[in-house]
């Protein structure tokens, strides 16, 4: 008894003994201990104040408990924008063009590796200082649905379909969150949450739209992001959502995000948001009263620096806010920054190891390349007059705005090393075999070289000026100068061949009329002039794929601000013909698809097919699946719909087996009464092709 009472009595002096509390502030750093267990530890040393200087992108640090500042927010849609230079890929479009999620995953990885590398360069992140420019977190990849080709960044995106999107989507969230089991790379951040499409507008910007439209098109490649790439945070969008904006919408955050999905990540505003719940929308008159509804509607972190600061210390003084819904958004953030390693030895991080001279390796380079080859889509080739034959060629006239300059789009980052203009990748290819004559574009058009050349080869375009964020586009077709050069350009040369540099589709219907040979490059990245020339000369047979509609006008179109997508909208409901469809792209091959065999499992359904090379190149094909769904009278449902897709490398003369498994659960239509997703009974239609308007084989198949 009497040792009893002295054990008890030693045990009550070590609890109030410093180094009893000093051990259990500690928690937070022991690696051993939970993550959760450990974020509420630190949660229950911080003050108030200190845990709403968390809420914000550029967080301070905390010194009396030796607490680093920590920078929100950097861009990678298509390599690191700062600080310094990094490998420049080809922008988002055109990754989505390659339609090959894998090499989508090693460019994204290839993406964090200089990122961590630079931080590791920088002391990791000590002598980094610059707002809005710190390695771990990134605000990319953009899979907002590119709806309306106005919209002036479609460019960033994956473009129209959400089933692609999502799919690469999240294979760039993982790419950039590295597999290590305990430890995130960087925080991948998928953007706009959700329906951002309007530039113009874009602060103020009203969007009212079914849940079902929601449900089934602007969602699901956010929801392939959390579910499937486990993305750590989610930036949400400026407009409101049927009258109420994102960034203070429960209904999106709480229910759709956390609850439906089981997001566990950090939700960050976009830019300034928060404030624009009471300038831009004017939902609230005061910042105290935005900053209450944002947090308690989801929002853990503000970029912006402006309305969880001051007012949200004032809300809560006034009892609007309460400590719950502060260490919520605290415990989101923390939780972050300790996957990353941030309170456990530096050692022990294994991407703390990557050395900087990954940074514009000759692998990352050659990664580029590959990447820009891959994403060219081929629009036209009358004739065969591509691949060019050097040997036939002697002379070849080179011109046109995007020919001699290197055009990356909107968040690009500076290349380490020099670029290659599609001019110099010319160039290098052609070397002493032909000739070429070069004129500015801002010179007199050298009537007689273009004249008397065996070729004339025009790169036209646009270009930031045109489409960014912030920009708009107020019509499809090239500006009207270069039209005029165009036609100038034929008529001096019919032997023409353009090609395209823009981040969207173009309604290039005068020249798909007469131009023989059409190149879409989209912004192709530091190795662009290379793959471009590669392409031409014929040393990479063209193997991407639109992943959007190329509409012949703007007449085509509904109103831009309205957001049901069944009434005319993308491949899935637009029943005129496109100038260029979704999907499609030629190659220097043709391919012969057969056998259609459809089998049913448990709770999946697999096609099988067979695709052969019947032409005189290797080449990649690219197989697209879609299905079109049994009859629902009370619902417009589309016309067809991309559900899978297999990128195949075919020898000439050979033929490969293709098998696309569709997941029943992914057969789905939103039920807006039931307020859950059901999949529909009864006969489906496979169709396999080349894209959503070149269907090879078709099959109908009852579901039960």
């Amino acid at each position: 008894m009497k040792s009893h009472y002295i054990l008890v009595c030693s045990l009550c002096i070590f609890l109030l003994s410093p180094c009893a509390v000093k051990a259990q502030q500690e928690l937070f750093r022991n690696e051993q201990a939970p993550i959760e267990a450990r974020v509420n530890n630190l949660l229950s040393i911080l003050t108030t104040d200190e845990k709403i200087s968390l809420l914000i992108a550029t967080s301070p640090g905390i010194p009396r408990l030796e607490i680093n500042k920590y920078y929100h927010g950097n861009e990678a849609l298509h390599g690191v924008v700062r600080p310094g230079k990094f490998t420049v890929f080809p922008q988002a479009i055109a990754l989505a063009a390659m339609w090959n999620p894998d090499l989508h995953y090693q460019i994204a990885s290839a993406i964090s590796d200089e990122a961590r590398a630079r931080w590791n360069e920088l002391d990791q992140g000590e002598k980094q200082l610059a707002h809005f420019s710190d390695l771990l977190t990134f605000w990319s990849p953009t899979v907002n649905m590119a709806r309306d080709p106005r919209w002036g960044r479609t460019p960033e995106t994956y473009g129209e379909d959400p089933y692609l999107a999502g799919v690469l989507g999240e294979q760039f969230v993982k790419g950039l969150q590295g597999n290590d089991p305990r430890y995130l790379k960087v925080v991948s951040t998928p953007k706009h949450f959700v329906a951002n499409n309007e530039e113009h507008n874009r602060f103020e910007c009203s969007v009212n739209v079914p849940e079902r439209i929601l449900r089934e098109y602007y969602l699901p490649a956010f929801e392939a992001c959390v579910k499937n790439g486990n993305a750590q945070s989610i930036m949400t969008a400026y407009p409101s959502i049927n009258g109420v904006p994102c960034t203070a919408n429960p209904w999106l955050i709480k229910k759709v995000l956390r609850k439906d999905w089981g997001f566990d990540g950090y939700v960050v505003s976009d830019c300034g948001a928060p404030g624009f719940i009471v300038s831009a929308h004017k939902y609230v008159k005061t910042k105290e009263t935005a900053a209450t509804l944002a947090i308690k509607a989801g929002l853990d972190l503000e970029c912006g620096d402006d309305v969880f600061t001051k007012p949200l210390q004032k809300a809560y003084r006034m009892g609007m806010v309460s400590d719950a819904d502060i260490d919520s958004a605290a415990f989101h953030i923390l939780r972050a920054r300790m996957r990353l390693g941030l309170f456990d030895d530096p050692m022990h991080v294994p991407y703390n190891k990557i050395s900087p001279s990954v940074i514009g390796s000759p692998e990352h380079k050659a990664l580029a390349l590959e990447a820009a080859r891959q994403s060219i889509v081929l629009l036209k080739n009358e004739k065969n007059m591509l691949p060019i034959q050097l040997n036939e060629v002697k002379s070849i006239a080179v011109m046109g705005i995007n020919a001699d300059t290197c055009v990356f789009g909107d968040y690009s980052g500076n290349p380490i090393g020099e670029s290659v203009s599609i001019l110099e990748g010319i160039r290098n290819k052609v070397g002493n075999k032909a000739k070429i004559t070069f004129t500015p574009w801002k010179a007199p058009v050298n009537e007689t070289a273009i004249r008397n050349s065996d070729l004339a080869i025009a790169v036209l375009g646009i270009n930031k000026s045109i489409e960014q964020e912030g920009r708009d586009r107020n019509d499809l077709t090239l500006p009207k100068v270069q039209e005029d050069f165009i036609r100038h350009i034929y008529q001096l040369n019919p032997r023409t061949i353009v090609v395209l540099v823009a981040g969207s589709s173009l309604a290039i219907n005068w020249m798909n009329d007469h131009i023989p040979a059409i190149v879409n490059a989209w912004y192709p990245g530091q190795e662009g002039g290379t793959a471009v020339a590669d392409v031409l000369f014929g040393d990479f047979n063209p193997s991407g794929r639109l992943p959007l509609t190329y509409y012949n006008s703007l007449s085509e179109l509904p109103p831009f601000n309205d957001y049901d997508v069944t009434k005319g909208r993308t491949y899935q409901y637009f029943k005129g013909k496109p100038l260029y469809p979704f999907g499609y792209g030629l190659s220097y091959t043709t391919f012969k698809y057969k056998n259609l065999k459809t089998a049913e499992e448990a709770d999946s359904v697999s096609i099988h097919f067979s695709v052969k090379n019947d032409g005189n190149r290797d080449g990649y094909e690219i197989a697209q699946l879609y299905t079109k769904f049994p009859d629902q009278p009370e619902l417009v449902i589309p016309i067809k719909q991309l559900k899978g897709f297999k990128k195949v490398f075919i020898k000439k003369g050979e033929t490969q087996n293709v098998v696309i498994k569709i997941k029943k659960a992914d057969l789905r239509l939103w039920d807006e009464k039931a307020e859950k997703f059901f999949t529909p009974q009864g006969t489906y239609t496979f169709m396999v092709g080349a894209s959503s308007a070149d269907i090879r084989l078709q099959e109908n198949y009852e579901l039960r």
